[in-house]
């Protein structure tokens, strides 16, 4: 390990206790610091900040996919973009990206120092150091459009101190009710806290949801899934239409389900209402050689398939759900997740279709939710299950089971999914 690659890492640990506390959601203290930062950046700076475009994506489900999709497609267009998202599956350079690749150990560390001199009295979250760094990154670097994920909610998250040129919410679910509020219109209401008047607003539910009518207050100009723009299933794929430009454009032969379809039609809609030029078959070629670590990924491990989803909620697991029941053969889990989440509203659309449950504490977060509450939690609705000491045995015993039409199916969490890629890539170089 080098000098940088140790700073790195002891910077990371410092993040850690720096503040008291891992999520505080205010956003005064970070727009503090960064009205510092931004003033000696634009000091030394030659360009003006109205140069890059912003998006700023929200959403309960799909942010992340919806996320990748555009920086996939600005890539094609030859656009230097910045991307910031978050958690990490196995370095945390993988939270901020320029041009598709992780930035590098030095210019992190630079950004933390550099972050640092301008905190003074003031302590940031972990997240909060992480979105400092990733603005600041963008802007040292000059890329011409900033993808910005937003971490928890919208308005209160540290995302939200910049005023995003396009934002999008790609989904409304139940999820993080200690923080957002215990009803869906709740969630929607925080989550649209990243729009601004006269702005678009790409809205991924489709008014079916009855959230509609939260839209109107936040004066935002709407691009809405299933009005202005949409998807229809053809030979080759879904096509994605957008109805509410003056010319025709639209994007063909999209893979997968339709709610893949979606969050890629989601990306499209959000690129062109922030005023960009795309060419359809650009944006089609780049949407179908997309492939995304942990989103339904499916990996073959000798006659075994392993599918690997960072679903944590129970809206993701329905989905999941409706995705396996086309599976043939038996499907054994292996899951786990920390404790904010809904593990009984995790287990229950997964209850039919799972013939076995391997579960094992999460190890590295000290918010992962106990063993025995998970097992307890199975066994109770009379779920076939066992518990291991850790996910790697958890899912070299599911392998074990496994014969040939047999899957594997690994869920719950970044660290879940992380844990068992580590576990594959040992086995396949065995």
């Amino acid at each position: 390990m080098d000098h940088r690659s140790i700073s790195l890492e002891r910077w990371l640990i410092k993040l850690q206790s720096v503040h008291t506390r891992e999520i505080d959601l205010s956003l005064q203290r970070i727009a503090t610091v960064w009205n510092r930062v931004n003033n000696k950046l634009f000091a030394n700076s030659a360009r003006g900040s109205n140069s890059v475009l912003t998006l700023s994506v929200a959403g309960t489900n799909g942010k992340g996919s919806c996320v990748m999709a555009m920086e996939s497609i600005l890539q094609a267009h030859g656009y230097l973009v910045g991307t910031y998202t978050s958690p990490h599956l196995f370095h945390y350079n993988e939270r901020i990206r320029v041009s598709g690749a992780p930035v590098s150990d030095e210019i992190i560390v630079e950004a933390f120092e550099f972050i640092e001199s301008e905190c003074k009295s003031i302590a940031l979250t972990y997240f909060e150091y992480s979105t400092l760094a990733a603005l600041w990154i963008f802007e040292t670097l000059a890329v011409q459009v900033r993808l910005l994920e937003v971490g928890l909610g919208g308005r209160l998250d540290a995302v939200n101190i910049i005023s995003p040129d396009v934002a999008v919410v790609t989904s409304i679910a139940l999820d993080h009710q200690y923080w957002l509020g215990s009803t869906k219109a709740d969630i929607a209401v925080e989550k649209l806290g990243i729009t601004r008047a006269g702005k678009p607003l790409v809205w991924g539910e489709r008014s079916s949801s009855g959230l509609d009518k939260l839209l109107r207050p936040t004066e935002a100009v709407l691009y809405r899934l299933g009005i202005e723009f949409d998807i229809s299933l053809a030979k080759d794929g879904f096509t994605a239409k957008f109805f509410s430009r003056s010319k025709n454009f639209c994007v063909s032969g999209l893979r997968g389900d339709s709610v893949s379809a979606e969050n890629k039609a989601i990306a499209v809609q959000s690129l062109l209402a922030g005023g960009l030029s795309l060419d359809s078959k650009k944006c089609g070629l780049a949407l179908s050689k997309l492939e995304i670590t942990g989103r339904f990924q499916h990996v073959s491990v000798g006659d075994v398939t392993v599918v690997l989803d960072i679903a944590h909620n129970p809206a993701a697991a329905t989905l999941l759900a409706k995705r396996l029941s086309l599976f043939s053969g038996n499907i054994y889990a292996v899951a786990s997740v920390l404790a904010d989440k809904d593990w009984i509203g995790i287990i229950a659309p997964l209850s039919k279709i799972v013939c076995s449950w391997h579960v094992a504490e999460i190890h590295n977060s000290p918010r992962a939710t106990d063993v025995q509450k998970l097992i307890s939690d199975l066994k109770v609705r009379g779920l076939r299950s066992a518990s291991f000491s850790s996910l790697e045995s958890a899912f070299l015993a599911a392998y074990r089971k496994c014969v040939l039409g047999d899957t594997i199916v690994v869920f719950g969490s970044f660290y879940v999914v992380a844990s068992v890629l580590k576990t594959i890539s040992t086995l396949q170089e065995s």
